[in-house]
């Protein structure tokens, strides 16, 4: 009897069934766990900047943030590349026991070959960085009225510790695509989190803007932390000399690579380029605002996409196996959980910000005075997001996004790249429209050339560019 209930499997739990039927894995955990700690310590910052900051100085907070972003203009798409490559030598590849990589002799050998291309290339887009966007940036503020923020050295410090983000990306990205994407967001998570408790203690300590310092130290110590202490050995097995196959930068990377670095500059339009035409054109305070609340969209489709996103390298080995029947089925069913998610995720977002809009001018109720403090702060909440109708447009304008990174993530791990002409055309597109009516009419207006350009252009055209890839494979 015991040999028979030792051999029974045991039931799972409900709340295991429960994240399998929404295809939660370990990797997709650790990324929702680092997305949702975000958006739950969301409101907690929100509240701290609204305390500690000056509407101003929270106009420079968000600006520094879209600035940063800007390094896609010098990354110019390789991180995917990296990702889709080395998740197909990886189905030939493995970890040993004392943690090196090691497997087929020429898989092994390309994927140092890689490792090798890649690294020169951030080496060279971290000095890049600091050069020309680093520069760039101290121009921009320069340029603006003077004010009382202090930016000038916390700008040149992020831009350096930026610079050095950069060059170990490539390291991380080699890491999931050898499907090391559970450990990789698990330290994802311990960085999200440690460096959203240590803005909370720069702010609280009267800081300022030196907190956008202090959030990339604590992101490059995490990352430094997994490359040399957590995959030691497995980075070293990378050093030896190549001595077998290699990876063509010519034939293999460029092709795939300068149609993504397009992309991706063009893709800036829509995701942080309104926050600095805010900035010029509305000043620091519409900018800031607009930055709070654009922040809290964008986390949500984040930790949406990561449904997605953490199967990368899955979608990577399917595709080398010729495994298309297994591809389809899991790219149908986490596409759907993901769009749920943030169809979801966005409803609450929408009723939170009118709630805070309909407590407007509210007086506390009497005997709830030990209240006060939290109830002005909610107050000025409030007046530090956008209104009900803006946040509405940019809510429904996260939705293409997504739809688009979904048919570009099924597609990719394929080594084809269909986008170009559509994903540049709707990202242009979307920004002359973001700039022209966002200068005039305010983040009202920015928020219907989102929609615009998204909801004509972006969900009709990828969906017909997925349509036609599948139906040609089948």
């Amino acid at each position: 009897m015991t040999e028979q209930r030792e051999l029974q499997p045991q039931r799972r739990s409900w709340p295991r069934r429960m994240l399998n039927r929404m295809e939660v894995n370990r990797a997709v955990f650790y990324a929702l766990l680092s997305r949702g700690w975000q958006f739950v310590s969301g409101p907690v910052t929100m509240l701290l900047i609204i305390a500690f900051f000056s509407s101003e100085l929270q106009g420079y907070y968000y600006t520094f943030g879209a600035l940063i972003a800007l390094q896609t203009f010098v990354e110019m798409g390789m991180q995917v590349v990296t990702l889709y490559l080395a998740s197909h030598e990886w189905s030939k590849l493995k970890i040993d026991e004392q943690g090196a990589l090691s497997g087929d002799a020429d898989a092994l050998s390309r994927i140092r070959s890689l490792a090798s291309l890649v690294l020169k290339w951030y080496s060279v887009a971290g000095l890049l960085f600091v050069g020309g966007i680093g520069m760039a940036g101290y121009y921009f503020f320069s340029s603006q009225p003077a004010g009382s923020v202090d930016w000038q050295l916390p700008w040149l410090c992020v831009a350096g510790l930026t610079a050095l983000s950069l060059i170990v990306t490539p390291c991380l990205t080699l890491l999931d695509g050898c499907d090391q994407v559970a450990v990789t967001n698990r330290y994802r998570a311990f960085q999200s989190i440690t460096g959203t408790l240590v803005a909370w203690l720069v702010i609280s300590s009267g800081g300022g803007i030196w907190t956008c310092v202090a959030i990339c130290a604590v992101r490059l110590f995490w990352e430094l932390w997994l490359i040399v202490i957590r995959y030691r050995r497995f980075f070293t097995s990378l050093l030896p000399p190549r001595s077998g196959a290699l990876v063509s930068w010519s034939e293999e990377v460029w092709p795939l690579q300068w149609k993504l670095a397009v992309q991706a500059m063009a893709t800036y339009f829509t995701s942080a380029f309104v926050i600095p035409l805010m900035f010029e054109y509305q000043g620091p305070e519409v900018a800031g605002r607009l930055g709070l609340t654009w922040s809290a969209l964008m986390t949500l489709q984040l930790a949406a996409y990561s449904w997605l996103l953490a199967r990368a390298p899955l979608f990577g080995s399917l595709v080398s196996q010729n495994n298309i029947p297994e591809l389809n089925r899991v790219f149908r069913r986490l596409s759907q959980v993901s769009t749920m998610v943030l169809l979801a995720g966005g409803t609450l977002f929408c009723l939170i910000v009118w709630g805070l809009q309909l407590v407007q001018g509210m007086e506390l109720p009497a005997g709830w005075d030990r209240l006060e403090p939290v109830w002005y702060l909610i107050q000025k909440l409030q007046q530090r997001i956008l209104p009900l109708y803006p946040t509405v447009l940019l809510t429904l304008a996260i939705v293409p996004i997504h739809i688009s990174q979904c048919v570009m993530a099924y597609i990719r791990p394929f080594k084809q790249e269909p986008f170009l002409f559509l994903n540049t055309l709707t990202q242009l597109i979307t920004g002359l429209l973001v700039w022209y009516l966002g200068k005039t009419y305010g983040p009202v207006g920015a928020g219907w050339g989102f929609l615009v350009a998204g909801y004509l252009l972006t969900i009709p055209g990828f969906l017909l560019i997925l349509r036609r890839f599948v139906s040609q494979r089948t």
